[in-house]
């Protein structure tokens, strides 16, 4: 299961450094269509938190989901934060701006790496059936 979780991590980093954005090749958009677009460089952007589940759950098997639910909540973000956390920085435009940036922006966040955390940790919690505690979540990176 380890190794599974492993190879999938790697892959998805393996494919962000492939990506056209890496190379920044994004086509120049404007900032009326990437902020309401419900796609961006060919990439599905959700709405909101529950949207991200769902996409999510859609990436993932249910072995990986089932190895994500035996990590602690801090395992899990340690482990997604440089693989799934940065794929979703950069493929749902948390850094250029997006929809879901603007969700995370109304709210008083701001840092695409707080917004990912947010969706990683969340994510962790919808999972093993836990509250997802969405005002705490913001507060703490207010905070921080």
């Amino acid at each position: 299961m380890r190794n599974t979780m492993r190879n999938y991590l790697l892959t998805l980093i393996i494919l962000t450094i492939l990506s056209p954005s890496a190379f920044g090749q994004q086509k120049k958009i404007s900032k009326q269509v990437r902020f309401t677009a419900d796609t961006l460089n060919n990439v599905y952007i959700p709405q909101n938190l529950e949207d991200c589940f769902g996409q999510l759950d859609k990436f993932w098997n249910d072995s990986t989901k089932t190895q994500a639910k035996q990590w602690t909540e801090d395992e899990f973000s340690a482990n997604a934060h440089f693989g799934i956390g940065m794929w979703i920085r950069n493929n749902w435009q948390l850094w250029g701006g997006s929809r879901l940036s603007i969700f995370f922006n109304e709210m008083g966040i701001y840092h695409p790496d707080d917004m990912s955390g947010i969706i990683i940790h969340s994510y962790h919690r919808y999972l093993t059936g836990k509250t997802i505690s969405l005002p705490d979540q913001v507060k703490y990176y207010q905070d921080y």
